[in-house]
This record gives structure tokens, sequence and C-alpha cells, in this order.
């Protein structure tokens, strides 16, 4: 298609999912927007003379899928980095052996990192210590990055470049794990890791601006081929937030991207009363690259798992760490509401995701209904939970393809007994009326909407088990979680994620129909076709 003509796509199911889920035959693109939908007469009538004619022959016609909560600027350097995925790995001397063979290829004194890895998929069961990883990296600074990305396994040359040492104390939000003589083992819990975190992903980076853009351009396309035409990156620093500025000046943007901005690192304490920071959430949108909201991570995943309330004999018991207390995260939550600030704050646990909603009452009293005020992850929650998060006006952005990976360690964090509480209740959130997102949290997990979309319906850990079955989604429920909800909670409803006249022509053609293929055709789904604006940038 060439830029600026008309196209015809006919002979389609165009699933459009706007407010009546209206289901139609056609659909032009125009000018970078849908200018018609309606039967195949309606739509040529609107095109001019030589429009360009695409026959679907019977596939379905979506609106493009948006991943609402995504690290693309920690992907985007996987290429450059150490697979260490758990599984295919199954032991710590197969993990070591592929970072051994990686870094003999290295220069020396060049930053390395591993992903992927998580110890309770390996049997040995445990985190390899910094002696072992000085054995295969012994010389270069090396970061294996847990698959939560709230850990990492350090050797001794990146304590040493980052300044950790016996002496250092455990910053705020994290901890240095250290053995029977204080030494740091090399293991670094939650914002512990932060230096390492930053060191490593600055040299990626800034040891080659091209290379980065290159490679951000890289990992869009790959998330364009499964039909991802909007992200959200859930945690963009202050150096993050320069390569995704570099990108988009120079045009290697090829999907819409809502920057959630953090601190100068991944867990940084947020400071509002850095003016820095604040110009840096409110600086000037173009088309691809979006600001005006801010992350805030509530509880930890490290060292006891997140922020619960569990309920014996009659009495609540807290489990789980947090960053902030409930006090500390209400100011900064109603200091954000009166800065303009739309937020995004992760809970991960029910004590979390009651102080959140604490919060967001407090904002909505000062702020009014117009802000975004995002609740991201909800992976142990209570159903009881939900009617106040309707009320609020919360959009829920939750991750049902985490729980195919680690429903067994969300089931644990949970506890016995725990009737009160669910792992990702989605089902009874959607019943309460709390408008739902589904996103991925790559790396973390898998980025195929297909394969998550899958799960939400299915329901099933990778071994084969249920996971909490109750809560499973029907498919329009699912796609309207991958379009036009995450659309709304990542402030662009009013120009994607449902075809529409005047909307962007951000549009895919799939294989099959999501919503009456077999549930486990659903995991196979292809994408045969990508329009981005208009443009065609994906082609099976």
């Amino acid at each position: 298609m060439i830029q600026g003509q008309d196209l015809v796509i006919k002979n389609a199911v165009v699933r459009t999912v706007d407010g009546r889920d209206s289901v139609h035959d056609g659909v032009l693109l125009s000018g970078g927007r849908i200018a018609a939908v309606g039967t195949e007469e309606q739509v040529r009538a609107a095109a001019i003379r030589d429009a360009e004619v695409f026959d679907a022959g019977g596939r379905t016609v979506v609106p493009g899928f948006i991943d609402a909560h995504n690290h693309m600027s920690i992907a985007a350097f996987e290429p450059d980095s150490v697979d260490c995925s758990t599984p295919p790995l199954a032991t710590l001397d197969e993990v070591l052996a592929v970072i051994e063979t990686h870094c003999k290829g290295m220069p020396a004194g060049q930053w390395v990192r591993g992903f992927g890895f998580h110890m309770s998929k390996i049997s040995q069961l445990r985190n390899p210590t910094r002696y072992e990883l000085d054995e295969v990296a012994p010389n270069n600074p090396f970061l294996l990055v847990d698959s939560s990305c709230h850990a990492g396994y350090a050797n001794s040359a990146a304590l040493e470049a980052v300044g950790i040492t016996q002496c250092t104390p455990d910053p705020w939000g994290g901890a240095i794990e250290r053995d029977g003589k204080s030494i740091p083992t090399g293991t670094l819990l939650e914002a512990a890791a932060n230096l390492p975190l930053s060191a490593s992903w600055n040299d990626y980076a800034e040891r080659d601006w091209d290379r980065a853009i290159e490679l951000l351009e890289a990992k869009a396309r790959q998330y364009l081929a499964v039909g991802l035409t909007g992200i959200g990156d859930a945690c963009v620093t202050t150096k993050a937030a320069e390569l995704y500025r570099r990108a988009d000046m120079a045009r290697r943007l090829p999907l819409t991207l809502q920057q959630l901005h953090g601190g100068d690192h991944f867990f940084s304490q947020q400071n509002l009363t850095r003016t820095d920071i604040v110009d840096r959430i409110h600086r000037s949108d173009s088309p691809m690259l979006r600001g005006g909201s801010m992350k805030i991570f509530v509880d930890r995943a490290y060292p006891d798992g997140a922020a619960i309330d569990q309920i014996h004999d009659g009495c609540t018991r807290h489990v789980g760490t947090n960053f902030y207390t409930a006090d500390e995260v209400h100011e900064l939550a109603v200091q954000a509401g009166r800065l303009g600030i739309n937020l995004a704050i992760h809970a991960m646990g029910n004590r979390a995701v009651g102080m959140v909603m604490d919060s967001y009452e407090a904002v909505r009293r000062h702020a009014g209904d117009e802000a975004i005020l995002r609740l991201e992850h909800a992976f142990v929650a209570e159903p009881a939970q939900a009617p106040r998060m309707a009320a609020l006006g919360i959009d829920l952005v939750a991750n049902p393809g985490l729980a195919h990976h680690d429903g067994d360690m969300f089931t644990e964090w949970r506890g016995r007994g725990q009737d009160h509480l669910r792992v990702l209740p989605v089902r009874s959130m959607i019943d309460a009326g709390v408008r739902v997102s589904f996103a991925s949290d790559h790396p973390c997990g898998t980025f195929s909407p297909a394969e998550i979309m899958w799960n939400a319906i299915a329901r099933r850990h990778y071994t084969g088990a249920p996971n909490e079955p109750t809560e499973a989604v029907t498919a329009a429920e699912a796609l309207r979680a991958y379009t036009i909800h995450p659309a709304h909670s990542s402030g662009r409803a009013g120009e994607e994620g449902s075809i529409e006249v005047d909307k962007r022509a951000n549009i895919l053609v799939l294989d099959r129909d999501p919503l009456t293929c077999p549930t486990d055709d659903l995991r196979s789904m292809t994408v045969d076709r990508t329009y981005v604006d208009g443009r065609l940038v994906h082609e099976r």
C-alpha cells in the first residue's frame, strides 16, 4: 500500500470491538485513519476510484493489540545478552555453561547480562554465587537478571564495578545477601540490584546509541509480527527515556509507545520534588511516543513474596515486604494527581491492592474522574476487592500469561487455606465491572497476545495443571482486554483500540477468528498482516 492511497479490505469478518461489538464485512483505510466500516458496497462507495483492494478471503480483522505493561527498553538488549531461560535449561551447570560460552567471545571489561533465569525451575533450587559466576565470566562484569526482574546475581567484577563491598549498607527497598562473614554472595534483591542493572544497561546503550536504536526497532518488529501495534513500557528510567527520544526522532519507533516513567534506576524511590523527573513525565507527546504517566512499585517479590493479608484462626497476618508504607503511597499518589500525572501502581498481593485503592480514593477526591488510575498485576487478590476497584474507576492491567509460567509461585504466595484469595482473579474483576487489560510484562513472560489470551481462557500451568479455572474469561473478553481496554489504560481510547471511523488505522488480519476457533487453536493464531497508521508494517 502506498502511503496516502486508500485501501479497501473486503470479504472479512471485521470485529470492531466498538461499544456494541459490531461485526462488518469491510473497512476502508485512508490517510492513516479508519475512513469507513460496513458492507463491501459501503466502504467501496466511500473510497476513491483507484483505491487498492485487499480480499481478506473470509479472514478476521481486529484492532491492533496493545500490550500496556511491557519492558521493551530491557527486552531490546536480549540479542546481546545470554539466554539463561529456565526452562529449557534445567540445571545450574547448564546455566553456567551457556554463560561461559557467551563470555569467551566478549571483550574484557565489557558488561554482560543474562536473562530468563529462575532458581525454582532448576534441579538445584538455588541461585548461582558470585564465585561460580567468576569462573564462567572471569574477564567481564556479569549480571544474571532474575526472570522476575526483581533480583540480580552478580559476579565479583560486577560488584566491584558498582562499589558493592562488605561495608555497603542495604539500600532503600532492597537487600544485599551476605554470607556468615557479611561478605556479599552476589545475590542482590530488589533495589539492591539498581546499580548493576543501570551500569550494565548504560554500557549496552551508550557504547553505541545507533546499535541500541537498531535493537529497539528490531524488538518492535518482533512485536508487530504478533500483532502488537502499541505497548506501554512499565518503568522508563532516565536513560531509557533518552533511548526512546532518540529512536522517535530518528523515526525508528514503528508502533505507539506509552512511557510509564520511573526514576534514574529501575527501582528508584520516586521523588516528585525533582523537577527533572516531573518535566520528563510531562514532555510533549509525538504521534508514536507518549508520556504523562508515572510508575510506582508498592510490594516486593523478594525476600518473602507479595504483600498479602492472610487469615489464620480469625486473625489477619501480614506477609511479604513493601517498598513504601501506606502513608507514603498515599502521599505520592495525591501529589501526582495534583501535578496532572496519571499513575500505574504495581501491587501484587491483596494488602498492596488495598493500599493502592485507599490512595486512589484520595486521588479521585482531589483530581476528579479524568485521571487514569491503573493497578498493575493483582497476582494474589480478593474477589471482594473488585466492587471497590470498579467504583473508583481503576483500570486493572493483569498478566495471565505469567500465571502459565509462575502460577505455582503465586499459589505458594497465597498460602494454604486462604479461601478469600485467588490467583489473578480477572473473572471476578470483570463481573464486578472492572475494566481489565491483559499485558505480557515481557521479558518476564511471553509477549505473544495469542498465548496470553489463550491462557486467560484455558487457565492452565505449563505443567498441565489447572490454575484457578473459575477465573477464566471468554474469548470476547480476552479480545477487549488486548484492544480497547489497554487503549483506555494508556490514555489513547480516543484514537486506537477499536475499528471506528476517524481512529488510527492500526489493525490486524488474522488467520482465524479468536472468538469462534477452539480454545486450544487460539494459542496458534497467526497474524497475517499488521497495519499501523494505515501502512502495512508486517506481512506473513
